[in-house]
């Protein structure tokens, strides 16, 4: 009889997916340190508003793990009853994580619920649209209660239009996105992307980085997605010289840094002291094995405050 794998954020095959039959448990929490966390997270000040150093984003809520398929449908699974992602949100403003940078229709729908029911957690919007498009989509966010502070042009569009020559084109949105009065944001997994703008003094309120190419088509070579160290430290070198703050994301490597809870804490070490005091790190988070939000919160505390 097959067995199902049941792979959790905290627990990576180092043989590979070859290793999908054999059933496999989580990683060990962090102890009475990490579930004990209390609020009180470092925060820095982007414009008028104060946001935690440490985010919340959507991509296990959307079952997409950048993993395996068989961890993508687990996560569908889990996120299909709207009650787990409320128990997501409001265990991350339970201990301090005020802001979330979330997206698409049935993200808003989780968060309407949410803040119907009091939640109180800021939101950066990706802004999925393409050059030229998107007044619907920014009517749409525009309409909930409370908005946005921000958005970000999706990185997947930024990748592809670097590749194709038309990165300029990304421009429109982020005239759209300013005139609404949101954060600007420019999101992306090249960090050319990134150099470029900065170059050119984009008028952009802060950079979304992903600390690997990871997403299919920016290396022609490439076949489905690949997470390599030079990627990683690239980035982390134009995070740290351009001039505005940047939001880091897949900081745990879609899983690849998840191996124990010491794997965990080290990738997000280095994330942190490689990034400047003005920036912040995203992650997603479930809670099906365990509490990933009170030991995230907790190692983040404890690297931050440290320093």
């Amino acid at each position: 009889m097959k067995q199902t794998a049941q792979l959790t954020r905290r627990t990576f095959a180092k043989a590979g997916l070859a290793v999908f039959g054999t059933a496999m448990l989580p990683c060990g929490a962090l102890g009475d340190q990490a579930s004990s966390v209390a609020p009180g997270l470092p925060t820095v000040q982007w414009g008028k508003y104060q946001i935690t150093r440490l985010l919340v984003g959507h991509n296990p809520i959307k079952g997409t793990s950048h993993y395996s398929k068989e961890l993508d449908q687990e996560m569908r699974e889990y996120f299909a009853d709207q009650n787990n992602g409320l128990k997501l949100l409001r265990r991350c403003q339970q201990l301090g994580i005020n802001t979330c940078q979330m997206g698409g229709q049935n993200i808003e729908a989780l968060l309407r619920a949410f803040y119907a029911e009091g939640g109180k957690m800021q939101w950066i919007a990706t802004f999925y649209s393409a050059p030229g498009q998107g007044k619907e989509e920014l009517a749409r966010i525009l309409k909930m209660d409370p908005k946005p502070i921000g958005a970000q042009h999706y990185g997947a569009t930024s990748d592809r239009l670097m590749r194709e020559g038309r990165i300029d084109q990304a421009l429109d949105t982020l005239k759209m996105l300013r005139d609404a009065g949101l954060l600007v944001g420019l999101c992306s997994h090249n960090h050319e992307v990134i150099d470029y703008a900065e170059s050119k003094g984009w008028d952009v309120d802060f950079y979304q980085c992903s600390l690997y190419h990871s997403t299919d088509g920016l290396n022609p070579k490439q076949k489905g997605e690949v997470f390599e160290e030079e990627t990683r430290q690239a980035m982390l070198k134009t995070i740290r010289q351009v001039s505005k703050p940047c939001i880091a994301f897949k900081v745990l490597g879609a899983n690849r840094h998840c191996g124990s809870p010491a794997e965990v804490e080290a990738a997000l070490r280095l994330t942190f002291e490689r990034i400047k005091p003005t920036d912040v790190v995203l992650v997603g988070m479930w809670q099906k094995y365990k509490d990933q939000v009170a030991e995230n919160v907790g190692l983040v505390k404890r690297i931050v405050q440290g320093a």
